[in-house]
């Protein structure tokens, strides 16, 4: 009688998921499988009835190419000080907002507005602050006495710019999930350590950061996936320049199969970037044992 009663239960499991599972199908594995036969091929626009079979030909070209190898290093960077900078505020911001009353309750809604907001919209706004003749960023830096800055036409400005819309848009996600964190901490060991006469800072750093690492890390993943495939505020802001200097893997990849028409090669971009972000989030959990049972949300 269980029997059956768990083998109804199974069908009825498996009729239900059927239609999520073929949209899911149709929506990513199809599209994986065909860009992973594209990348195998010399696929281009510009000749759709000329393709032969390349095998690792495009991943060669890739690895031999200088210019894959900057935007390689542009997007890490960029991935890595952007994804630091919000951890760091996101964590600090939610820290000092870890109290219950009317005042942080609308700060914490004020400072997830910009998650709120359609990115392209916000990036232009930003486009206008930063131009360096009208924009409000170098007002402010003459009205402290500082030097005005060509925030999008220095190569190395371009970069800092990039990353502080980033950091404007994406702080709140890592704030949100410190807050629950925060809010899902057991308070014993807290209170413990304020018998023994530790301080504030003392107290987060020793115990609470380590208590919300676990809470932080499937933020860190989530973000430096993100981040890694970051496009439209580069796009809209910098499209790649000045010269190349924030071209990174996701616009190079953009640029060689929209503008060049080479699909081929645009997909082996694709590909990688698709077996760096799973290798490295792999390794990254492992590293930090998510998926411990002393580690589990």
């Amino acid at each position: 009688m269980r029997s059956s009663a768990a083998r109804s239960r199974n069908r009825f499991i498996l009729l239900m998921l059927t239609p999520a599972t073929v949209l899911l199908a149709g929506l990513t594995l199809i599209p994986f499988v065909v860009s992973v036969g594209f990348s195998l091929t010399n696929y281009s626009l510009t000749a759709p009835n000329d393709i032969a079979f390349v095998g690792l030909g495009n991943y060669i070209a890739l690895f031999s190419s200088s210019e894959f190898w900057n935007a390689a290093w542009i997007t890490v960077l960029f991935t890595v000080i952007a994804v630091g900078l919000q951890l760091v505020l996101g964590v600090g911001i939610a820290a000092l907002l870890h109290h219950e009353t009317r005042a942080v309750s609308a700060l914490r809604l004020i400072y997830l507005l910009p998650m709120a907001i359609t990115p392209v919209a916000a990036v232009f706004t930003f486009r206008m602050m930063f131009n360096p003749t009208l924009g409000v960023f170098n007002y402010m830096l003459k009205t402290v006495g500082l030097p005005a800055q060509d925030w999008l036409g220095s190569p190395t400005m371009a970069l800092v710019s990039l990353i502080l819309v980033d950091s404007w848009q994406w702080t709140p996600f890592i704030l949100l999930i410190a807050a629950g964190g925060l809010a899902a901490l057991d308070e014993e060991p807290l209170e413990a350590a304020r018998m023994d006469g530790a301080g504030p800072l003392a107290i987060f750093f020793q115990h609470t950061l380590p208590m919300l690492f676990p809470y932080l890390a499937v933020a860190i993943v989530f973000r430096s996936i993100d981040a890694f495939k970051t496009f439209d505020i580069i796009f809209v802001l910098t499209n790649g320049g000045p010269g190349v200097a924030t071209r990174t893997l996701n616009l190079l990849a953009y640029k060689q199969g929209i503008e060049f028409l080479s699909m081929g090669y645009a997909a082996a971009i694709a590909i990688v970037m698709l077996i760096v972000t799973i290798v490295a989030s792999q390794l990254f959990l492992r590293r930090v044992d998510l998926f411990k049972p002393k580690a589990a949300l």
